[in-house]
């Protein structure tokens, strides 16, 4: 997650032309662990970070990744 956080500050910082180009564009997070959620403050820099580069924060789905089932596989194919 780090690395996706750094790329992003060279957006902002370096690479300021293509930074500017996720102005109106979507983001979400999709995550997976092994158990059945995660604390809603994980998402916390992504939700912040959408805000301050004027993108959508469309919101975040969570699975369990000892638990793939027929619902969890129709819930990504929608995401």
């Amino acid at each position: 997650m780090k690395v996706f956080f750094d790329r992003i500050s060279d957006l902002i910082r370096i690479e300021k032309e293509t930074g500017r180009k996720l102005r109106g564009k979507k983001i979400g997070v999709i995550t997976n662990s092994h158990d059945n959620v995660i604390e809603d403050s994980f998402y916390i820099p992504f939700q912040k970070s959408a805000d301050y580069l004027g993108m959508e924060y469309l919101g975040h789905a969570h699975f369990n990744a000892n638990i793939l089932n027929q619902q969890t596989k129709i819930e990504l194919t929608f995401i």
